[in-house]
Formats: structure tokens, C-alpha cells, sequence
């Protein structure tokens, strides 16, 4: 299976806010999310815990209340923005309101909050999808007007990393710095409301259509304590309808809904179902210091050990680096970096088959699959991709025997610099 993975973070530094960077999981791992007593440096919700995920249609998106003048002042800018340049207008999400309100009030000095800590947040409140785009300003503390002015500025060229249907605003007024977070989410398909939360072997029913440009629907979901399954549906022009059991013991069943694109699939929603177990109620979150270490090769041996770490867990045999793969590898990671866009199908290379025909490779493997992905560290995407049943099913596929990982160096984006991710896994 090909699929592929973006995180995305913009933070941006305006007025006389220190610079605020974009980060990972810390190197400890991902932060463990509880349902005990929180300690103090937990990350608890603000807001309370969804009893249904949904992806509803645009029209019955419920905005929230704003609980400070400049989040209804930051949403008209970037609406206003939307409607210059003839881009969809984003419509106000109550539950992205949320996360970013939880998100600013996590950010403390340099330290940000993790991935791991924004999917909390992000399934807490009922979102399927993925990570949202976030932007990040900072400022004095009562620098609305300089804020808002700078924010106008930055607001075009975030028009130009998605097709952004949903929007969130959260503001944190602290004595030393105005924290204003900015979150953004496409809207690629309908998902008619589940629970979050089953009895001990439950089902539940999914059923959903995808919008736009995606064909293809696919759902994996990942067992507790085992592998990961592709489930048959029913699908007719992009509709779907399955049904999910809580078939292997009480535990976490991570779903993902996969739609392809013409560029090879793509992961349009991605939650935790809980079976026979409560959901978390907050989340372990030590922050994570800001850092603009970008070295590739370094990247490549940190990302290789990675993954051998998680297939040794699941007992089973280390990949052997292979150079051929690698420099394939390296080859679509520098591309993507060049477009700025994480894709499997490339109008100029092809789809990774293509590629290791390219370069000759022989003899020809087996078995083939793709992981992409753009984040700001090792640490951080390896975490996305376990985190993915596609992804997982591909690093702890047991008949791979060699991996190429390529990492390459993207364009700056408010003082922080992105990592264009590809392992590339054959099977000999």
C-alpha cells in the first residue's frame, strides 16, 4: 500500500514576541494520554470531551463563541483575505476554536506543544481529519493592531498551502506576550456521526462519501495488540457504508479513511475508536524546545534506526539500508521539497514503481511501498506514520526486507524549516 501524510505548522514570530518555532514529539517518545488524575504539567482540555466524531457538511458546521473581541477580528481577515483572491471562504468551526485555544494556552516561551499533544486535542473534540494548519502569532501583550496588521500580511500566502474549508481562532493574553493561533482544515469528505466510545465487542457504522477531487475510498483500521486490516465496504461514487467490530478485545481500533487523487492515496481522516475503555481525559505533554537542526544525512540514520526500533517491538527483523532504494529515496523527498507538496505520484517521475524502474534497479523487488511525509523532525513524522494504519502496515510489513529513506530540506516558513520525508521498503 502507498499512502501519504502531511503535518503541517506555521509559526510566526510579529511585534516583539520572541521567535516561536515549529516542532515534534519529543526524542522520549510519544506523550501518554490518561484518563487518571492529570498531573501538572498535563495538557487538559479546556472545553468538554465530544461524545460523537463527525465530518459534517459545510452548511451544518456550528461556529463557537468567542471568548475574546480578536478571535472575531482575526476570522474576518482571513476571510476577507479568501474572498480577494477568489479562495474558498473557510467557515468558523466551534471545535477548531477549541484546539486552538487549548494549542495557545499549551505554548509557554519557547516550549511548544507536541503532534501527539494537537491529535489529542483534535479527537477530543470530534474531528476526524487530520492535524489542522496552524499559524501562530505573537506579540506584546496588548498588541492587537500591530498583531492583526502583521497577521493581514502573512494571511495570502497561507491561501496557497491548501484549499481550506474550516477554520478555529484562539487568543491567549499573558502578561508578557498576545498569543494568537490560527487553525485551518480542508474538508474532503462527509462522515455521518459515531460515538468515540463502544462496549466491549460493539460495532458501529460508517458511513460517508468523499468530496471534490478524491475517488477510491479505502478504511484500514489498526487492532489493538495486532496488525492492521483494509475493510471491505460498500462504495459507489465515493459513498461508503462498513460496518467496524470491536473484534479483537477491549482496546483502541485506529481507523483511517483513506481517498486517492489522481497523486496516490491520501489520508483524509484518521481517530482513535475506543472499545470497552474510556477515552483519555488529557494528555502528558512536556513541550518541545524550539530547533532549526536540519541535517540530512543525520536525519536519514535517525529515521533508520526509528523504524527498525518499531519493527523490533513488533517482533520482527531489522531492514537493511540499501543504497539503490536510498538514492530513489532522496530523489522524491528533493522534489516534493522543491513543490512544496507531499505526494506519491509525481506528473514527473511517476508513482514509486516507476521510479525504482528508473533507476535500474535488479533485481526487481517483490514487494513495494511508499511512506511520505513532511514534518520538522525524525522523531515527529515516525510518530505520524506509526500513528497511520497505512503507514504502520507498511514499516511493520513482515515480508520487506530493505528500506531507502531520503530526506530533503524545504522552504522556510517563519523562521522554521520543514523535512520532506520518503522511506522507500522492498521486499527481496
Amino acid at each position: 500500500m502507498l499512502s501519504r501524510r502531511s503535518r503541517v505548522f506555521v509559526w510566526v514570530a510579529v511585534g516583539t514576541a520572541l521567535f516561536a518555532g515549529a516542532t515534534g514529539a519529543s526524542d522520549a517518545g510519544a506523550p501518554a494520554a490518561s484518563k487518571d488524575a492529570p498531573a501538572a504539567s498535563d495538557l487538559v482540555p479546556r472545553g468538554p470531551a465530544a461524545a460523537e466524531y463527525q465530518a459534517p457538511p459545510l452548511g451544518q458546521i456550528r461556529a463557537g463563541r468567542d471568548s475574546d473581541p480578536l478571535m472575531a477580528q482575526v476570522a474576518v481577515e482571513v476571510q476577507r483575505a479568501a474572498g480577494a483572491i477568489r479562495a474558498p471562504v473557510p467557515a468558523r468551526d466551534g471545535r477548531l476554536d477549541l484546539v486552538a485555544t487549548d494549542v495557545a494556552r499549551a505554548t509557554v516561551g519557547k516550549r511548544l506543544p507536541s503532534f501527539d499533544a494537537v491529535d489529542f486535542l483534535v479527537h477530543h473534540y470530534g474531528i476526524v481529519e487530520p492535524e489542522p494548519y496552524m499559524v501562530m502569532v505573537r506579540s506584546s501583550p496588548q498588541g492587537d493592531v500591530v498583531l492583526l496588521a502583521d497577521l493581514r500580511k502573512q494571511i495570502p500566502g497561507v491561501f496557497k498551502m491548501g484549499d481550506w474549508r474550516r477554520m478555529g481562532v484562539g487568543v491567549k493574553r499573558g502578561t508578557d506576550e498576545l498569543i494568537v493561533v490560527l487553525t485551518l482544515q480542508p474538508q474532503d469528505l462527509e462522515l455521518r456521526a459515531l460515538p468515540r466510545r463502544l462496549a466491549s465487542r460493539g460495532t458501529v457504522t460508517l458511513v460517508g462519501r468523499l468530496l471534490g477531487r478524491f475517488v477510491k475510498p479505502a478504511v484500514l483500521v489498526a487492532v489493538p495488540r495486532g496488525g492492521v486490516r483494509n475493510l471491505a465496504m460498500a462504495a459507489r461514487k465515493g459513498r461508503f457504508e462498513l460496518t467496524v467490530a470491536c473484534d479483537s478485545g477491549d482496546g483502541v481500533y485506529q481507523l483511517e479513511i483513506e481517498g486517492d487523487d489522481g497523486h496516490g492515496p491520501a489520508v483524509l481522516a484518521n481517530f482513535p475508536l475506543y472499545c470497552g475503555v474510556e477515552p483519555p481525559a488529557h494528555i502528558a505533554v512536556a513541550g518541545n524546545e524550539v530547533t532549526r537542526r536540519q541535517d540530512v544525512a543525520e536525519a536519514e540514520r535517525e529515521l533508520f534506526v526509528l523504524v527498525n526500533r518499531d519493527r523490533a517491538a513488533a517482533g520482527l527483523p531489522a531492514l537493511t539500508r540499501d543504497a539503490r532504494l536510498q538514492e530513489v529515496a532522496r530523489g522524491h523527498s528533493r522534489e516534493m521539497a522543491r513543490v512544496g507538496e507531499v505526494v506519491h505520484v509525481s506528473d514527473k517521475s511517476g508513482g514509486a514503481v516507476d521510479r525504482v524502474r528508473a533507476a535500474h534497479v535488479s533485481p526487481v523487488p517483490r514487494t513495494l511501498a511508499e511512506n511520505v511525509g513532511r514534518a520538522f523532525s525524525t522523531v515527529e513524522v515516525e510518530n505520524g506514520f506509526m500513528g497511520s494504519p497505512g503507514h504502520r502496515a507498511n514499516i511493520l510489513n513482515p515480508d520487506m526486507t530493505h528500506v531507502g529513506i531520503g530526506v530533503a530540506v524545504g522552504q522556510a516558513e517563519g523562521g522554521a524549516v520543514p523535512l520532506f520525508f520518503t522511506q522507500l521498503f522492498a521486499g527481496w
